[in-house]
């Protein structure tokens, strides 16, 4: 109950904490120079791009930009690993000075944090499927399930604009590890990435869609100054001399048509002899060689206008909400979490019973079979039991040309793993209410209610464990939304009284069961 008394002063706190605005920071270039290193975030999963070598160092094309960034500026470069998931707030927090993690360049992104111009290099998405598909188009993607990775781009245009049924993985592994158990029926991601893959020889009798929702990508610093200036005319330089194309060569990249394109126009010169792109009075790049989509600015009225406000003023980012994809993977996530919550309740209170049961019939071999599997049970940790079903039990069905639901698996691995505590604290309690009692499963129930209701709050929360099989509920849909729009602390503020709001109805009810039941 202390925990619950203080909520409204937790909740002051937080709030009065997301009114104050970041404090300022110095210019970023001077903070480097001193520090004497350049920290740069780059993916650590995604070959050829950013991956670990047999010596665990990060390596590929991404790395090598970083370290091309660090050696123009005169300093070490230390390597952090980012995934698409948290590479914007490791760029906010300042835990990197630079990202450099095939970050696509979109106006909402621009809105987070300070892209370079131009880009670095560019690609769209693609679609892996097995050869005996019948998706042959992007138009037949509609109402697919498909694989992706948290925080990519292309996640919310499949969905949004082609109708996908979008099921995100923490990384490309587990994403690797769904298609090929055929929990969905298509892979999504960056087409250089599955280009490579499919190149590789990993997957034979697949096949990629040709490229769509092409975008530049753009490497990132966390705001304007000269930092900034400093690495547009870098990346300019290098689409002007060929060190790109010399870093798409050497890591087997084919040719990408964004550095065809971008080098041929920001290799153009004028009559005069200048470059054409090449920065005006207001420091800004010649418009033409200017992705206007990107920078033009997006004129909002009514709700939309406070939301903005909020987040310009105060920093209260609830852009998402304003968003429709935002608003509507939100709320399904919400109801989807209630669901699981309700379920695994219902289901550990069943296993529960039914262990208990089994425990008290005391039948030679049988009891100590159960006894053992509930100990194994209890003492396997909720998440490796996710992992166990869905990818090791899911990859031997898949075999065999079936599939496992991810919110099934996640409902009967969370419900066993609370219904065997249940069961041991109901045989408990029953072993020592005498058989000749007249109400003697009132007083079971009675002894057993504290570690029983316990045992139900406690697994109400680890449904957010159910986010690592791709199970739409409140984690997975907060971390998509901070990937997309970087306010990592509201989201987790929001997340956080979203979960503390269905444990005390789960409190409430277990209390109106004490006081109607167990009180009479």
């Amino acid at each position: 109950m202390p925990l619950f008394l203080s909520a409204p002063a937790f909740w002051l706190i937080a709030f009065l904490c997301l009114l104050v605005a970041p404090p300022a920071r110095a210019d970023a270039l001077d903070d480097i120079k001193a520090r004497g290193e350049l920290v740069a975030g780059v993916k650590a999963d995604y070959q050829p791009f950013g991956y670990r070598d047999r010596q665990g160092n990060i390596v590929g094309f991404d790395a090598d930009v970083a370290a091309s960034l660090a050696e123009t500026l005169g300093v070490p470069l230390r390597l952090v690993p980012v995934t698409s998931s948290n590479r914007l707030q490791k760029l906010a927090a300042g835990d990197v000075d630079v990202v450099v993690a095939t970050l696509g360049d979109t106006i909402d992104r621009r809105r987070l944090v300070r892209m370079i111009e131009p880009g670095y290099y560019g690609g769209g998405a693609s679609i892996l499927v097995p050869e005996d598909s019948p998706i042959r188009a992007w138009s037949d993607i509609a109402g697919k399930p498909l694989c992706a990775v948290q925080g990519a781009l292309w996640n919310r245009l499949a969905a949004t604009r082609l109708l996908a049924d979008i099921r995100a993985f923490a990384n490309t592994r587990d994403a690797e590890l769904a298609l090929r158990e055929r929990n969905c029926a298509a892979w999504l991601y960056d087409e250089a990435a599955l280009q490579h893959a499919l190149t590789s020889g990993a997957w034979p009798n697949y096949r990629l869609l040709p490229a769509d929702f092409v975008s530049p990508w753009a490497i990132a610093v966390a705001s304007d100054g000269r930092l900034a200036d400093q690495f547009d005319q870098i990346v300019a330089g290098w689409l002007r001399d060929g060190h790109l194309k010399a870093l798409e060569a050497k890591w087997g990249l084919p040719p990408a048509a964004y550095l065809q394109d971008a080098g041929a126009l920001w290799s153009r010169r004028d009559d005069d002899g200048e470059w054409h792109c090449r920065r005006g009075a207001d420091g800004r790049w010649t418009a033409d060689c200017r992705d206007l989509n990107l920078v033009e600015a997006q004129e909002l009225q009514g709700f939309g206008a406070m939301v903005l406000s909020l987040r310009d003023r105060f920093g209260i980012d609830l852009t998402a909400f304003y968003d429709p994809y935002g608003r509507d993977l939100f709320v399904r996530a919400l109801l989807t979490t209630c669901i699981l919550a309700i379920s695994v309740i219902a289901g550990s209170l069943l296993v529960g019973f039914a262990g208990a049961a089994l425990l008290r019939l005391r039948i030679p071999g049988l009891t100590q079979l159960i006894a053992t599997l509930l100990t194994v049970l209890r003492m396997t940790p909720p998440l490796l039991q996710l992992y166990l079903v869905f990818f090791g039990i899911g990859g031997l069905l898949a075999t065999h040309g079936f599939s496992l639901n991810a919110m099934i698996v996640a409902i009967a691995v969370l419900s066993l793993y609370a219904g065997a505590a249940n069961a041991v604290t109901l045989a408990d309690a029953s072993a020592t209410v005498t058989a000749t009692s007249t109400d003697r499963r009132h007083r079971i129930a009675v002894l057993a209610y504290p570690a029983v209701m316990g045992s139900c709050i406690n697994i109400v929360k680890a449904t957010a464990m159910a986010s690592a099989i791709a199970v739409p509920e409140l984690v997975y849909a907060s971390t998509t939304i901070i990937a997309d729009y970087g306010n990592g602390g509201l989201m987790m503020n929001i997340l956080l009284a979203c979960y503390v709001a269905i444990v005390l109805v789960v409190v409430q009810g277990f209390n109106l069961f004490q006081r109607r039941v167990l009180q009479r």
